[in-house]
């Protein structure tokens, strides 16, 4: 499954004009808008490869948030990624309400 997405996913950067090159880590790094579009991608190369996200595949993150707190202000800085910044409580907010778009969107999307 992983290896149909990951395929899949390269497809759908490259109809997206993004850079396709595998890094390190085996990973894509492509220049996206904001932090949602990578979930996006991800989600829409589950349906392209035949499956169904939740019910088959489910996404999880590490966001790996150590990297951008500054602790001099006790926020998280988001501004590479247009998004701000943010307090512990208002990253817990956002990582719930990316989760629950995502599964609002997707089954609504399978039900029509």
């Amino acid at each position: 499954m992983g290896a149909e997405v990951f395929h899949h996913l390269k497809k759908v950067l490259k109809e997206k004009g993004q850079v396709t090159a595998v890094g390190d880590e085996g990973g894509f790094a492509p220049n996206l808008e904001d932090n949602e579009a990578p979930l996006k991608c991800i989600m829409e190369a589950i349906v392209k490869a035949g499956y169904q996200p939740y019910d088959d595949i489910c996404i999880a993150m590490d966001v790996a948030a150590s990297e951008f707190y500054n602790p001099e202000t006790k926020t998280y800085d988001l501004n590479k990624s247009h998004g701000g910044s943010k307090t512990t409580i208002e990253m817990i907010d956002w990582y719930e309400e990316l989760v629950w778009m995502r599964v609002l969107n997707c089954r609504l999307q399978m039900l029509y």
